[in-house]
């Protein structure tokens, strides 16, 4: 088989895999899932590449997935197995103080600490209540209620449900079952799109409807 046959071998078993195993955003991989990735891309490299490589070769990112959906499940059945998988969150900043002891846990230094701080819009350690490294990497931080910022609630003010916009025509194309799910038909779009002096559908590129009913225009060429 040629490499480009090959390739596409191996690129549709590894979407099958992708969907055997679920998705997940860089940031939320684990340490085995970083594992399985690099793994399982160099088996795959190997078998294009080299001719010599039979079809058995999958057999092994197989393996591989099943015992990271296998480790996936154990995570979320079991504490003891989150705990060894995935670590846990490591708090390294209570109350305005680091604690050294738990930055080293973490391999970070205090330069990696205040620019992961700066990265939250944190440069006074006084304004910090809390920060914690999560189990994918990332810093949460809790500010002191004197340095955090005022919301609506702090000031009394009342504050309504916003909601997700809906799309209801995409190049073109009206989606009609996003019309229903808003009890509206295709008679109050064409009207609609009238008002704006649009006659057309098919020049509208994306058209999407608030929580309060105002409509969101976007014609093609703009």
């Amino acid at each position: 088989m040629s490499m480009l046959g090959r390739s596409l071998e191996s690129f549709v078993f590894a979407l099958a895999l992708l969907r055997i195993t679920g998705r997940k955003s860089l940031s939320q991989l684990n340490y085995f899932d970083f594992f399985t990735v690099g793994v399982v891309a160099n088996l795959f490299s190997k078998y294009i590449s080299d001719p010599s490589q039979g079809r058995e070769i999958f057999l092994a990112p197989v393996a591989i997935a099943a015992a990271d959906v296998l480790a996936s499940r154990l995570a979320i059945k079991s504490n003891l197995a989150r705990q060894l998988l995935e670590g846990g969150p490591v708090i390294f900043i209570k109350d305005g103080k680091i604690l050294e002891g738990n930055i080293a846990k973490m391999h970070y230094n205090v330069a990696e600490v205040l620019a992961a701080l700066r990265y939250k819009g944190v440069y006074n350690l006084d304004e910090v209540e809390f920060a914690i490294l999560e189990v994918d990497g990332t810093i949460s931080v809790l500010k002191k209620p004197q340095s955090s910022p005022l919301t609506p609630q702090d000031m009394n003010i009342p504050s309504y449900y916003e909601g997700l916009p809906s799309i209801i025509i995409k190049e073109g194309r009206v989606l009609a079952d996003n019309l229903r799910k808003n009890k509206l038909c295709t008679n109050w779009l064409t009207n609609k799109l009238k008002e704006l002096g649009i006659k057309d559908i098919s020049q509208v590129f994306l058209a999407s409807l608030a929580p309060d009913g105002s409509l969101y225009v976007d014609l093609k060429g703009n």
